[in-house]
């Protein structure tokens, strides 16, 4: 997924429109990976959205990145496999089993405390960051203005995941390819080190005071 992301980056900023081709040909892997990981589109999205203006041969880079995209599937397709039917099935079994008893009520809210134990407290001040330099975008330097936009759609990622229901406490293994797109907010922060050390004692003390059963 994030090398899917990564050759869409290199196609929109010019190095060839061929690398996205290879970006559809990965997302449409992923997509075959986990049905969770789909919402890696998003970023995706976002990579095209801020490389819009850099972009000489926007419809040739969108017209590989669906082509390759759609080889998957359809290989899958034609092998016997229903991507459709597989996810209502996914569905289904998920609410006979844990899905069903675990309340959505409390998990919508404890999904994400667990990704702020999970990214750690400079994350969430990095987020924090981020989203005031989304409001003063115009005004705020580009570099800064693509990180914050980057990590606010891996932020949306999660938000709609977590209003799925499809994932009650298990944050700490399926939402982990979207929290480390939230990790890089980090660089919004003044005295690094400092948020070092509490990402480092978050750390610590959640191993040696916590005993989870894993």
């Amino acid at each position: 997924a994030a090398w899917a992301v990564a050759l869409l980056a290199l196609a929109v900023t010019g190095r060839s429109p061929a690398w996205a081709a290879g970006a559809g040909l990965l997302y449409g892997l992923t997509c075959y990976l986990s049905y969770g990981l789909t919402l890696f589109a998003l970023i995706g999205a976002a990579v095209l959205v801020l490389g819009r203006r850099r972009v000489r041969a926007r419809p040739v880079v969108l017209a590989l990145l669906v082509a390759g995209a759609a080889v998957v599937p359809l290989v899958f397709t034609f092998a016997g496999f229903d991507w459709w039917q597989g996810y209502r099935l996914l569905v289904t079994r998920y609410y006979q089993g844990v899905g069903g008893t675990r309340p959505y009520g409390y998990w919508v809210w404890a999904n994400l405390a667990c990704t702020v134990v999970i990214t750690g407290p400079a994350t969430v001040a990095g987020l924090r960051r981020a989203g005031a330099v989304l409001i003063r975008r115009r005004t705020a330097p580009a570099p800064q203005a693509r990180l914050a936009f980057l990590a606010g759609t891996a932020l949306l990622a999660l938000l709609i995941a977590d209003l799925s229901g499809m994932s009650k406490a298990e944050t700490e293994r399926i939402w982990l390819p979207f929290a480390m797109w939230l990790l890089p907010a980090g660089a919004f922060l003044p005295r690094p080190r400092a948020w070092l050390t509490a990402q480092a004692l978050l750390g610590l003390l959640l191993n040696h005071l916590l005993f989870t059963g894993w």
